[in-house]
């Protein structure tokens, strides 16, 4: 575990004592680039951690002996990850540089993100690791291609150029289908809530978690087959409410802060984001495989939250102090990322936690 201690201890000290005060771009940049390369670093020198951490070096090596028809014809409705799998491996690197590509790639995404739309990148670089984001790139790797192209699509859905935006939908979607379910997120989350709405959505929740198996029975012959075959395997389990709590907890700080976030557009998608967040992550108590639907509005907490933060900075009102400071906002959500990821390292999410790398392989080898 040290090194995630000392990762998100070194990340949030040298971003605050580099970017807090002085708004400069270039050090913020850099910053930016070593947090990214220190990341990169920690995910792709991983050895046997991450469920699914076998099962992808399988799938690497076994498609390297297949032809590209093999390919499409057995994944045809989602090619793109095992093409990419056949291109590096037909190159000869072994499976920890194609790790490594991964992750540049998802790194990379992450960061631009970062980089353009946080009004606090050192924080949002913190979020990235506490809230469990660096663990999802650690375990399921399509997925989280598939979140990176929803990052890449974030400002034409903010812009409203649909065009754009579904064509990284479709191309994230043939990573990893589960994103194509979320592409009505493009009209869901600027829609502005009212006292009506919420209403009429929490009582649609409630509809649904109810009765959601019979509905799921009645869906299940339009589903893809593999989210049928789910039924009644591992990945059908519940897991407790305790796994709801934070994503809850997450969705009251945001509904109590959302008026500090002066963007209208942006409210309103960090505010149904959280509400969409928390209904997902509800339904994980019914079956835990719909958590991989959560983290697809979940992103918008690297901005929201910092947006939220930032309009404390510098303000003047008269009479006596207030009672919600700067830094004692920035202090709340500090202890929110932390508490989620003291949960979430005891819980042993995505099976990350402890860290092994290359090198405990290699000292445990025998001579």
């Amino acid at each position: 575990m040290a090194i995630y201690y000392f990762t998100i201890s070194l990340s949030a000290g040298l971003g605050y004592v580099l970017t807090e005060r002085q708004k400069s771009r270039q050090i913020t940049a850099l910053y930016l680039a070593v947090s990214m390369m220190l990341l990169i670093f920690i995910a792709s020198c991983r050895y046997a951690i991450g469920f699914d951490y076998f099962s992808y070096r399988n799938m690497y090596d076994m498609v390297n002996g297949w032809s590209f028809s093999d390919i499409l014809h057995t994944y045809s409705g989602e090619p793109l990850f095992f093409l990419v799998c056949k291109i590096i491996g037909s190159t000869g690197c072994p499976y920890q540089v194609f790790l490594l590509i991964v992750n540049a790639f998802l790194l990379t995404a992450a960061m631009h993100f970062i980089c353009r739309y946080s009004k606090i990148p050192w924080l949002s670089v913190y979020l990235y690791i506490t809230l469990q984001f660096l663990a999802y790139n650690m375990n399921l790797i399509r997925q989280s291609i598939a979140t990176a192209f929803f990052l890449l699509a974030w400002p034409y859905l903010k812009n409203r150029k649909i065009l754009p935006y579904s064509m990284l939908i479709v191309i994230g979607g043939l990573f990893h289908n589960s994103l194509l379910f979320l592409f009505p997120l493009y009209f869901l989350l600027p829609l502005k809530q009212s006292k009506k709405s919420l209403l009429l959505l929490a009582a649609l929740t409630a509809i649904i978690y109810l009765f959601f198996d019979p509905l799921f029975e009645l869906l299940g012959p339009f589903l893809p087959t593999k989210y049928t075959n789910y039924q009644g395997g591992f990945f059908w389990q519940a897991n407790g409410f305790c796994y709801a709590l934070f994503p809850a907890l997450y969705c009251l700080l945001i509904i109590l802060f959302r008026s500090r976030i002066a963007d209208s557009m942006l409210r309103s998608v960090c505010l149904n984001s959280a509400i969409y967040h928390f209904i997902i992550s509800l339904f994980i108590t019914k079956h835990f495989i719909l958590e991989r639907f959560a983290v697809y509005p979940f992103v918008f907490s690297l901005i929201g939250i910092p947006e939220i933060i930032s309009s404390y900075r510098n303000q003047k009102r008269p009479g006596s102090k207030p009672v919600l400071t700067y830094h004692r906002v920035l202090f709340l959500f500090l202890f929110l990322g932390g508490a989620y990821f003291a949960f979430a390292a005891f819980c042993g999410f995505h099976h990350v936690y402890p860290y092994v790398g290359l090198w405990d392989k290699s000292m445990s080898a025998p001579n």
